[in-house]
């Protein structure tokens, strides 16, 4: 189990990181020509330290970049012992945006979009061995020193185990340069590199002060990566970059922002009139981390999806109440209480163990928690400082916008697509409505309808369940004015248009229509982390749940079994069908980095999250299993 948070880099290591960078950082010549080769360039440094390589890399890419092909640059560095963001290399140019956006010294992978999206920089915050075999990337170019100690006293010396975890990331054509080698080195690395298809560079192995090798295999590579000779082979984009994306929702409107940013043209299809008419349709809605003491799967996509939401939303314009915000909503923190005390025990008990930044999540004891409140409390809870509600309405009309920004955006709205065909004679899929007319047609499709998407036959085997969710809109007039919103057995907003969220319940039965139970379930889930709420609000407490003018709206969560999302290619089905589904109350979050993940699939980018977390997100985990084997869900609230 990874520690939390990592420990940060000695003084020592500072020290040893910038004497070394006075000797070995890569100038601009030094850098190899084939990043300027593929339209999507990738450099694997494995010796990050301060950044001067990556800073110099980003120099070299920005002169390239007007000129062509090379479009993109995804750099990736594994850290075992990261700096701090102020300790990085003073670059008079490019310094201040990465410290703006460096992560915080939580494990795992960390995705920055910098430069409007042009440099992609993947940070992972780990051992450095351990994350090699996680790591899923398409490699031009590697950076590495010839001591690995030096940067992981538990890495092990380079021999042929440790290079062959390296043949596995290159693409044919990709180089390697290992910085601070002697001759004698040199020759031992070679030949260890020699046997997983690493050759010495025809100039010379050393130049510039490091060892110099190009991958170059004899044997037969994955489809994926063969070549007929040594010349780099070039990741050459899809012909036809033209996606049909089924759903306007969160899930929908995201990957279409995804894709519009790397250049494709979409074609938008929901029944609806407008963005988030279905699920994402809510007053508000929570986005905040899931934790848990053993660091679990959960824990670690939520981690890292709620990090590049909150990065993502920033850079979409920002969040807030004032007029002409990008977004709706606030960062204003959220405090979450245990279900039970049992969950709340186990909190505490997972905060004491982790000890987590204090800019991302810590404990509260009860005493803090009324102090915090104004009211007595269900007792202690993590507070996450920088979570907070948003309008999901808005986050959807955001990203479409922004996808429409790009220039190649196509929406159809109000209909509904009936059934999915693909056509052989010319590889397209067409989406038809009921009376068999065609309503878009691409190469590649994305499934983004939430449940509703099981109507196409497709997708009917998927196991996902459609669970209703009512929530309650409780007038502001009259309602304590709490600084946070609040989840545990259910979630509260603070007020935006004159009404408070509160909810939502978790029905197994499918009613359209407000119920007077469900408003009644959602008004004790307040009552239940605020017990004296009704003494606080303005008189006579709080409505009742059959008070005719008591609002709320209803939604259905598309829920998997294993409650994470389905992301990539449908199983069993034609080439270019894809999925973005099962978000259930975590779309806020999921959205975002979902997204980036299924476009860089589709692009052949690098991953932004490890192999076995990609796998536990694969729609195929749940072959032969048929949908109704889950219909009896017994899923707690969660925070939207």
């Amino acid at each position: 189990m990874p520690a939390c948070p990592l420990q940060p880099a000695s003084p020592e290591l500072l020290a040893a990181w910038r004497a070394d960078a006075a000797q070995s950082a890569p100038g601009p010549v030094a850098i190899p020509d084939c990043l300027s080769e593929q339209s999507t360039a990738v450099v694997l440094d494995l010796h990050f330290g301060l950044g001067h390589a990556f800073f110099a890399t980003w120099h070299t890419f920005a002169r390239q970049w007007a000129q062509g092909p090379v479009q993109r640059l995804h750099y990736i560095a594994i850290l075992p012992h990261p700096p701090t963001a102020d300790a990085l290399h003073s670059d008079l140019t490019y310094a201040q945006a990465l410290r703006e956006a460096w992560p915080l010294p939580l494990p795992g992978t960390h995705r920055l979009l910098l430069d409007q999206g042009r440099v992609v920089l993947t940070l992972i915050w780990g051992a450095l061995e351990e994350e090699l075999a996680r790591l899923e990337a398409p490699v031009d170019l590697f950076y590495l020193h010839a001591d690995p100690q030096r940067f992981d006293a538990a890495a092990p010396p380079w021999h042929a185990h440790a290079c062959k975890r390296l043949a596995r990331l290159a693409w044919t054509g990709a180089q390697a340069m290992v910085w601070g080698i002697e001759e004698a080195a040199a020759a031992a690395l070679t030949a260890a590199m020699r046997q997983v298809g690493f050759t010495a560079h025809p100039r010379g192995p050393l130049r510039d002060g490091a060892l110099t090798l190009r991958y170059a295999p004899t044997w037969a590579r994955p489809a994926s990566h063969v070549a007929s000779s040594d010349t780099p082979l070039q990741r050459h984009p899809r012909q036809s970059r033209h996606a049909l994306v089924i759903g306007a929702g969160l899930a929908g409107t995201a990957i279409a922002e995804r894709l519009a940013a790397r250049g494709w043209r979409i074609d938008l299809v929901d029944a609806g009139p407008d963005v988030a008419t279905r699920a994402s349709g809510n007053h508000g809605g929570l986005f905040m981390p899931a934790l848990a003491r053993d660091d679990s799967p959960l824990a670690r996509l939520t981690r890292a999806a709620f990090l590049f939401a909150a990065q993502r939303w920033q850079a979409l314009g920002g969040v807030g109440l004032e007029e002409g915000a990008a977004i709706t909503g606030e960062c204003c923190g959220i405090l979450q209480f245990g279900r039970d005390a049992k969950q709340a025990w186990s909190f505490e008990q997972g905060a004491q163990q982790w000890q987590y930044p204090a800019r991302y999540a810590r404990w509260m004891s009860a005493d803090d928690t009324a102090a915090a409140l104004g009211m007595p409390t269900m007792g202690g809870g993590y507070f996450f400082p920088e979570a907070g509600w948003l309008h999901p309405p808005s986050v959807c009309r955001r990203l479409l916008a922004q996808a429409g920004s790009y220039g190649q955006l196509a929406t159809h709205f109000s209909r509904a697509v009936a059934r999915l065909q693909r056509k052989d004679e010319n590889r397209q899929w067409q989406a038809q409505a009921a009376d068999g007319s065609v309503i878009a047609q691409a190469p590649v499709v994305i499934l983004a309808a939430g449940a509703q998407a099981r109507a196409l036959i497709q997708a009917a085997d998927l196991p996902l369940n459609a669970v209703r969710g009512q929530v309650t809109h409780l007038p502001a007039q009259g309602f304590p004015d709490l600084p946070y919103a609040l989840c545990g057995d259910g979630y509260l907003t603070r007020p935006y248009a004159g009404q408070v969220c509160m909810g939502a319940s978790y029905d197994r039965f499918d009613d359209p229509v407000l119920r007077v139970d469900s408003h009644a379930d959602n008004l004790d889930r307040l009552r239940h982390m605020l017990p004296q709420i009704d003494q606080h609000h303005g008189q006579p407490g709080l409505p009742d749940a059959a008070d005719p003018d008591l609002g709320g709206r209803v939604g259905q969560r598309c829920i998997a079994p294993d409650r994470l999302p389905l992301v990539g290619a449908l199983p069993g089905q034609d080439p270019g069908l894809y999925g973005v589904l099962g978000y259930a109350s975590r779309g806020l979050i999921w959205a975002p980095l979902m997204a980036e993940l299924l476009a860089s699939m589709i692009e052949r980018e690098p991953l932004p999250l490890p192999r076995d977390l990609v796998a536990a997100l694969d729609p195929a985990r749940f072959a032969g299993v048929s949908a109704g084997a889950f219909d009896a869900i017994n899923a707690p609230s969660d925070p939207e």
